[in-house]
């Protein structure tokens, strides 16, 4: 029996190529000055709004020079002074500059400690109205979340990542119940929103990626008030199945 030939890796076009060269160029240029006004204008505003507003203007411009345009839509028009959880599937990092461009509501990100360590963004992040969870430490992770819910009920709304990692496909992994105790602990809506698309457009592992159209969806807010925690793991089922379904209902509509 002869052996199976080894499969041979689909070549990528250098212009996929070149874009990523040219993203990674473009994002390193411009979070120079965001990142500076974003620290000053903390100092006298320290609020989500001022932190969208300056993650919104570099956003949309990091995306102008990939030849990225972003669509929106929502199920229903959110209370512009209510705070919420946002959660969003997580399929690359053109995730994040396409929210912070689109989002019509201000809200910092609860991310991983980590991130304060990078250069420049990590700057910004720790002088924003984000919130850095150290998981590598139980007690200081349960602190950060204290912080996260009375900053919410503050009126900060924040947007997490609930998956945890990046999919690089139309699927939403498994959630964790960091942002489902968050919401329920602050006493404020859920809001699912969901990225359809991003995968087809970059990915990091074999850095390539093409200009195009992402399309989001606001799903609709989950009260959170009547919550119990034995209940927790069933909702966080039940709201991936509905990012799912919303995902699915976009790509059959493209």
């Amino acid at each position: 029996m002869e052996p199976t030939p080894p499969q041979q890796k689909e070549r990528i076009p250098s212009g996929q190529r070149l874009w990523f060269v040219w993203g990674v160029l473009v994002v390193m240029l411009l979070t120079v000055p965001f990142s500076i006004a974003q620290v000053i204008t903390h100092r006298s505003s320290p609020t989500a709004e001022n932190f969208k507003k300056w993650a919104s203007r570099w956003a949309k411009s990091v995306l102008f020079f990939l030849g990225i345009r972003v669509r929106i839509a929502e199920t229903v028009s959110l209370a512009p002074t209510q705070p919420y959880v946002f959660i969003a599937n997580h399929q690359n990092s053109l995730d994040i500059l396409a929210l912070a461009s689109a989002m019509p509501y201000p809200f910092g990100f609860v991310a991983k400690a980590e991130l304060a360590q990078m250069p420049l963004i990590g700057f910004a992040l720790r002088h924003s109205a984000s919130i850095l969870i150290d998981r590598r430490d139980i007690r200081r992770a349960l602190e950060s979340m204290q912080a996260a819910a009375q900053q919410i009920r503050n009126g900060n709304s924040v947007l997490i990542y609930p998956e945890g990692s990046r999919s690089f496909s139309s699927t939403v992994q498994p959630l964790k119940k960091g942002a489902f105790m968050l919401a329920m602990q602050a006493g404020v809506p859920l809001v699912p929103l969901v990225v359809i698309n991003a995968f087809e457009h970059m990915d990091e592992r074999t850095f390539q990626g093409k200009p195009g159209i992402i399309r989001i969806r606001v799903g609709t807010p989950i009260d959170s008030t009547n919550w119990r925690r034995q209940e927790i793991p069933s909702i966080m089922e039940k709201v991936r199945q509905d990012m799912q379904h919303l995902i699915n209902e976009g790509i059959r509509e493209a």
